[in-house]
């Protein structure tokens, strides 16, 4: 069958998105550079064009899935005509809404073969989404409208616990727990970053 050539960013998302379908039917160890060009039909050396082994692959692949959230966060948290505390608010639903809505990933990540993509996507999820909500807790706390010591540490502690408890298989489909866990989130919320006239609620 005769190769297609396309123009580069176009190639790069069709690779990129091959290889996370593959990830997610085999796993990731599973899944091998010749699997991904097979299925494209292309030479190994287009492929490494590209990218320079399956571990960038796999960095491009979380790439895109955090892109999405960043987006999503920055959008939440940048009307400065809302104030902090609803923001904050918003950014938070919108991370936990986030998760709850790939279920399909979140049980592939969860797989044992895939416990290196699993932290990967763990880690970069956190490194890109605090210094977010911390430069809004910091504006909020200097206007007063929060009351915390350490807003950047207190913004790692809890954006962590978002990640790794939301993050759960079972959180779609155990109601009880999950309800338990959004009430202890609110505790949480309003009893650490101490939001004037403002509680926090979570809804996913």
């Amino acid at each position: 069958m005769k190769r297609i050539t396309k123009v580069p960013e176009e190639r790069r998302r069709e690779l990129i998105n091959t290889a996370e379908r593959l990830f997610m039917e085999k796993g990731y160890e599973h899944t091998a550079i010749s699997d991904i060009v097979k299925e494209l039909n292309i030479a190994q050396g287009t492929l490494y064009y590209y990218f320079r082994s399956k571990e960038d692959i796999l960095e491009a692949v979380v790439e895109k899935s955090i892109a999405v959230l960043e987006q999503n966060v920055i959008l939440l948290t940048e009307d400065e005509g809302v104030d902090e505390a609803t923001r904050l608010n918003a950014a938070i639903n919108g991370i936990l809404g986030f998760v709850s809505q790939r279920n399909d990933f979140i049980d592939f990540l969860h797989q044992d073969i895939n416990a290196v993509m699993h932290a990967k996507l763990e880690k970069a999820t956190v490194e890109r989404i605090v210094p977010i909500l911390a430069e809004l807790v910091t504006k909020g706390n200097a206007k007063g409208r929060f009351n915390i010591e350490n807003p950047t540490e207190t913004v790692l502690f809890l954006s962590t616990a978002l990640v790794y408890i939301f993050h759960q298989p079972d959180i779609n489909t155990d109601q009880q727990r999950r309800e338990k866990l959004c009430q202890s989130l609110e505790t949480i919320l309003n009893k650490v970053l101490v939001a004037k006239n403002y509680n926090f609620t979570i809804k996913i």
